[in-house]
């Protein structure tokens, strides 16, 4: 039997709440949820838990950063697909995202509060191109530069980067970069530049698959 006071319009079966509807749909619809949106899943977590089982996904919860996000079940033999898809990373972005966790982790051990994880396009052009970076050596700065602003722009799609300031180039790191990629792994990259080093790029496609995207 449906529990009729949560019902939303006319011929609503459902027994969720709005608030748990509104983070089960989020989840769903966006790469990962935080803040009072995470505060309310917690409180609501058996319905949403519900909710994104009906989809084929399950919540999984990283407490240390307060963040949620919605993985697909993926049992073997299950013939049916769940609603989310997987991403794969090109290796521009896998370097990338490799830079982005060793500025966390120097961030973490300097005690910098997650809303001040800031990088620049600048230190990313410069990480990038120069020294082992993975666009080191390539003579084609032009197409460099549009390659760099691709893969930018991918990124923040992802959900590691927050743009903060249009004119300046300023971005944010989310605190979804350490979810994905833990510190022992961001330990053995710590002191070296060589990101585009095959194993650590394996290593960021494997931590990247506990990740979906909503794009089917």
């Amino acid at each position: 039997m449906t529990d009729d006071t949560n019902a939303l319009f006319e011929g609503d079966l459902s027994d969720m709440t709005a608030d748990a509807r509104m983070v089960a749909i989020a989840l769903k619809r966006d790469r990962y949820i935080n803040g009072d949106l995470y505060d309310i899943a917690q409180d609501n977590l058996e319905a949403v838990t519900r909710s994104l089982n009906n989809d084929l996904l399950r919540p999984v919860t990283d407490t240390r950063y307060r963040i949620m996000y919605a993985t697909p079940v993926g049992e073997p033999g299950m013939s049916l697909r769940s609603l989310k898809t997987r991403v794969s990373l090109t290796r521009e972005e896998a370097a990338l995202l490799a830079f982005l966790r060793i500025r966390v982790l120097e961030y973490e051990n300097v005690h910098v509060e997650r809303g001040h994880w800031l990088v620049s396009f600048e230190e990313i052009r410069a990480a990038m191109t120069t020294g082992a970076g993975y666009l080191a050596g390539r003579n084609d700065e032009e197409g460099v530069m549009r390659k760099l602003s691709i893969t930018v722009s991918s990124i923040m799609t992802y959900g590691y980067l927050e743009k903060i300031d249009e004119n300046e180039g300023m971005y944010r790191i989310t605190a979804l970069v350490p979810v994905v990629l833990g510190r022992e792994l961001a330990d053995s990259w710590l002191g070296t530049q060589a990101v585009d080093d095959e194993r650590t790029t394996n290593a960021v496609e494997q931590a990247e698959r506990k990740l979906e995207d909503t794009d089917r």
